[in-house]
């Protein structure tokens, strides 16, 4: 008889208002001294149990169950008798996480807008925090904005007068000088969408590190963005309208970034890249453009030659056929986006197997086995 338990009392689970209380943290259990408090809220009268540790504040709803009540067996070791006696429950949340369900219920505290700046100030870089500070202050001044349309139409009335002359005089490296020009493409593809992979255009490694900025931009309205083409506007805007992103469509944003950039390029009045801003969004593809479009023949670093207005060019084409469902752009549109001549656009997609469609202004690319050769007359060469 001596192992049996004898119950020596049991506590009224309900008049004894002293009853111990056991706490459940939402994360795990609680290590380390900690104070304990109970209160009584003045609304509705509840009983909260209230925990300090260190700079951690915990609180929790002391409930009990409607259909059950929760006992704890005290034992006394030396007498073999136990006491049965009630307890509270209370699952005890930190006030971080009270603090947040309080800002979901009142909504957010900043517009999209002012959200959409703070991403490109914390993941766009040097580029994003310039670009954010330079519209805002653009707000609130408009010769900011007419100083920018104005170099805008002296750029691109400088390109014009570059133009001409741009195609030289036959001559015998003409091959070798279009093969540093011209991305590499799939000599013996079989299908359209065989002969150019995005890796040729831009570098796989440069492409990895370009998704936090396609991401930002991908949630930044258009009009808010400092890409000047209003053709690389509405290829952002038709991504945006997409219900659901996918991986393809940060891919052609981060076509669209390098586009601009390019574009930036063409217009350049600078002989020197080294200084020149290209892109507003990230400096990430200006070092990629400064390497890989500097002329190699000039000794100083980070020149602009006429090999890197051609080169940016053909690239710049290439992209804006990738861009197409189905791989077809208008020359129309690419000679106001570049303000450069039809014929000149017409000259450099026929390098990059593009040719316009029969009676059409409209540019499809072509398999390079269907795309005859170049005439005598419309041959290459560096420009001194």
């Amino acid at each position: 008889m001596e192992d049996k338990i004898i119950i020596e009392s049991v506590c009224d689970h309900k008049r004894d208002e002293n009853i111990p209380t056991i706490l459940k943290f939402q994360n795990g259990s609680l290590l380390g001294d900690a104070d304990f408090s109970m209160v009584e809220s003045t609304v509705d009268g509840k009983k909260h149990a209230l925990v300090y540790a260190g700079d951690q504040v915990y609180t929790g709803e002391v409930k009990d169950s409607e259909e059950v009540d929760t006992y704890i067996f005290i034992r006394n070791k030396l007498t073999n008798k136990v006491k049965v006696v009630p307890v509270q429950e209370a699952l005890m949340y930190n006030h971080v996480y009270k603090k947040l369900e309080r800002q979901k219920r009142t909504g957010p505290t900043m517009s999209r807008e002012h959200a959409n700046k703070k991403l490109l100030k914390e993941f766009g870089g040097r580029k994003a925090s310039r670009f954010v500070d330079n519209r805002e202050q653009m707000m609130v001044n408009v010769e900011v904005m007419r100083q920018d349309l104005d170099e805008t139409v002296n750029s691109s009335m400088l390109n014009e007068d570059e133009e001409d002359g741009t195609l030289g005089d036959v001559s015998i490296n003409n091959e070798e000088y279009l093969a540093s020009i011209v991305p590499e493409f799939n000599k013996e593809a079989t299908k359209v969408d065989e002969v150019y992979a995005v890796e040729s255009l831009i570098p796989s490694s440069l492409l990895e590190r370009l998704e936090e900025e396609a991401k930002v931009v991908f949630s930044t309205p258009v009009q808010t963005l400092p890409i000047k083409s209003e053709y690389l506007k509405s290829c952002l805007a038709k991504i945006q309208e997409n219900p659901v992103s996918s991986k393809r469509d940060f891919l052609h944003i981060k076509l669209i970034i390098y586009m601009d950039a390019l574009q930036s390029l063409i217009s350049l009045r600078s002989r020197q890249m080294q200084k020149a801003e290209l892109s507003g969004i990230t400096e990430k593809i200006e070092n990629d453009i400064r390497h890989r479009f500097a002329d190699p023949n000039v000794a100083k670093k980070g020149t602009r030659t006429n090999f890197s207005s051609e080169k940016a060019l053909t690239h710049f084409i290439v992209m804006a056929l990738l861009l197409s469902e189905k791989f077809e752009v208008d020359i129309n549109v690419l000679s106001r986006a570049l303000a450069t001549t039809k014929a000149r656009i017409k000259q450099y997609a026929h390098i990059v197997n593009a040719l316009p469609k029969s009676n059409s202004d409209i540019l499809s690319l072509r398999l390079p086995s269907k795309v005859p050769a170049l005439k005598s007359g419309r041959r290459f060469q560096r420009k001194k």
